[in-house]
């Protein structure tokens, strides 16, 4: 499999692992852990998007 595909598919896993942990802090109230949550969440969004648009090159 293409090494940039794999790691874009990893970061889109931490992602929504990231995400569904950002809703369960925003639940329980706690705000400054919620923005750093979905801060990186966020970030890996981003940089998964850039590995899966690079593995498009790939041949």
């Amino acid at each position: 499999m293409k090494k940039n595909f794999v790691i874009s598919i990893v970061l889109l896993v931490i992602c929504f692992g990231l995400t569904i942990t950002a809703i369960v802090f925003n639940a329980l109230e706690k705000v400054d852990l919620t923005t750093y949550i979905a801060m990186a969440a966020t970030g890996t969004a981003f940089l998964s998007c850039l590995f899966g648009i690079n593995s498009w090159k790939e041949k």
